[in-house]
């Protein structure tokens, strides 16, 4: 298991030094615009930056399943300045496909704070003959591999979970891994896919024109504000112990005090009536995880990953 982030670096000459924040700030998104990243970043760029005192910028720098993001970051200067937003498939999924990963989760970030959950669901595009999940697995019985699920690259984490509910109801379906989870959301609504692993907070609107069609959560209880769509459990399989986390990370070597302040700040988002309102509306949780335990949590899910991929023979080239 990997051992503790270890805050590193040393503090800033004072002398001179100007109080931080002094300027704008770089939030990187390691994905294309459209997809769950990006909403919930925006709204923590929006929610972080008044009590920051200066404007927090979303960049979106997508491709490699967000390892091009992510290595942007670890090169960048570790002065608080430029910021990684990042779900969990860069972080603790994509060293297990890509042995030549240009970064180390372990030795160059810093976990600062987990800052919100993301349902996931089982969505079909709105055509697709079935009703609900029993019908399409049957569909897809009847018909291997004749059916396309897309995903925002492959080794994400929706790539995975896909999988792992493929092998959970005896069916087989071809990938097509795009370039985030925007484009693959494009695809699925103008059917060049036909089923997909998303968040709930995405496909929201599409969900509501019938466009596309939840026919199952990830979560092991109903959503509230998606009732009716039921649990694997319910649809006779079995939960999948997967959670879809947004987490913010700097550089290693960025000063404590900097750490310190931005872990402040976004712990305090679910204080913010407005941020948990915007949060709630599009199915997102804002919970917030403080470094140390969101730490340790990351180390957890390494682990569990490593496992899982094992566990269903999973093999894939990240690209």
């Amino acid at each position: 298991m990997a051992a503790v982030l270890l805050w590193a670096g040393a503090s800033p000459e004072h002398a001179g030094a100007q109080p931080y924040p002094s300027r704008v700030i770089k939030l990187v998104s390691p994905f294309p615009p459209g997809g769950g990243v990006d909403i919930v970043g925006r709204l923590v760029a929006q929610g972080i930056g008044p009590k920051l005192g200066q404007q927090v910028v979303l960049d979106n720098i997508g491709g490699a399943s967000g390892t091009i993001g992510t290595q942007a970051v670890v090169r960048a200067a570790p002065d608080g300045y430029t910021l990684l937003f990042a779900p969990p498939t860069p972080i603790t999924i994509v060293e297990n496909f890509m042995p030549k990963l240009a970064y180390d989760v372990e030795k160059d970030l810093i976990a600062v704070a987990l800052v919100g959950r993301n349902p996931g669901l089982l969505v079909i595009n709105g055509k697709v003959n079935a009703k609900d999940l029993r019908e399409f697995i049957a569909l897809a019985k009847a018909s291997p591999r004749k059916f396309f699920y897309g995903t925002p690259g492959q080794g994400h984490a929706f790539h995975l979970i896909t999988e792992m509910f493929a092998r959970e109801a005896g069916i087989e379906m071809t990938h097509v891994p795009y370039r985030g989870s925007g484009p693959a959301l494009v695809g699925l609504v103008a059917g060049d896919v036909q089923f997909m692993v998303q968040s709930a907070g995405a496909v929201k609107e599409y969900l509501r024109d019938g466009r596309l069609r939840a026919v199952g959560t990830l979560e092991s209880s109903r959503l509230e504000t998606l009732p009716d769509i039921p649990t694997l459990a319910e649809s006779g399989l079995a939960n999948l112990n997967v959670v879809n986390w947004y987490g913010v990370f700097v550089p290693h070597q960025t000063p404590r005090e900097v750490v310190d302040t931005l872990e402040r700040e976004l712990l305090a988002l679910p204080k913010n009536p407005d941020f948990v309102k915007r949060m709630k509306d599009l199915s997102f949780d804002p919970v917030v995880l403080g470094s140390g335990e969101f730490t340790r949590m990351i180390q957890r899910e390494r682990q569990q990953w490593k496992e899982v991929i094992k566990a269903a023979e999973i093999k894939v080239q990240a690209n």
